[in-house]
Parts: structure tokens; sequence; C-alpha cells
């Protein structure tokens, strides 16, 4: 695997503090709910929206995104965040597709306060094919009732531009 980056991340999100608003539930078909979660812990996130099962999400990561280096000062690159839940489990896969180098991790949120966020990863991918392919797609079971967050990133700062995320 390319990098561990993202352990570093999901220990030090712990530590992140943030606001308290909050944002109004919306539910989607297929009977998922999105409970109100802080938005300034969504936005200190880059987090882009909600995603279900079923979706392709559009994005372009840019030097405007959030730094993972505010995180942890090894991981040099540019990430997006997408919000995703399931109404009962299920394996979902996730399909990157840039002309970039891409990287994909899916964390599960274990819990918040007012002030904290505590993140497990439970899946993550560099290349599909290594040396051929450097998409990245990565396969995990979720769980209905809790919140997963799937990130789209570059190797490093230079690999940034659009992309779609496939979620399936």
């Amino acid at each position: 695997m390319r990098r561990q980056h993202w352990m570093a991340r999901a220990l030090l999100a712990s530590v992140v503090a943030f606001g308290v608003a909050c944002s109004k539930d919306s539910s989607g078909p297929d009977g998922v709910n999105f409970p109100a979660l802080p938005s300034t812990l969504l936005t200190a996130f880059c987090n882009r929206g909600n995603a279900l099962v079923g979706q392709t999400k559009s994005g372009m990561l840019s030097s405007g995104d959030c730094d993972a280096a505010a995180i942890d000062p090894g991981d040099n690159s540019y990430y997006e965040i997408w919000r995703v839940r399931v109404a009962s489990p299920i394996t979902v896969t996730f399909d990157a597709n840039s002309g970039f180098d891409n990287y994909l991790t899916v964390l599960r949120l274990d819990s918040y306060t007012d002030y904290s966020a505590n993140l497990t990863i439970v899946g993550e991918n560099d290349d599909r094919v290594p040396g051929s392919n450097f998409n990245a797609l990565v396969s995990v079971t979720l769980q209905p009732n809790i919140d997963y967050f799937v990130s789209v990133s570059g190797y490093d700062y230079s690999e940034t531009g659009p992309y779609t995320l496939q979620i399936r």
C-alpha cells in the first residue's frame, strides 16, 4: 500500500475542535436518514454532501480543498469527503475515476461531541492495478444508522482535478 496516512488522520481527528451549529435532518430514498451533525464538523473535513448507494458523485480536487498536512504533516495532498449512510447491512464499492492518481479512504464516525470526533478506518485503496491503473477502488461492508465518510484525495499536491465517485 502506498501510504498509511489516514490512520494518523483518524487518530488526530479525535482532537479537532469544531463548533456546535447543526444542519437539518434529511431523508433520502430507501429510508436512509442523515441526522444532523454539526455543520462546522462537516465543513472542517471538506464534506461535499450526502451520498447513497447507487449514486455517482462528481467533484473537483483543488488547492482550495482541505489540506491533509494540517492533520498529518507527513501527508502532502488535498482531499474532499462524502457522507454515506445505508438502510441495511450491505457491501458497498467505492470507485474513483480521475485523470490524476487518486486515493480512497472510508472512515466510520464512531462518536462525536460538540468539540471532537473519533473516526475509524474501515477501508482504503491506492491504485486499482499498481503501475497501470491509478484509480482507487475499495469495497467495505457498511452497517445501517452509522455515518461513514469516504475521502477522495490525491497522491500529493500535484494530483488535482475533476473526479467521479461511483457508490455501488
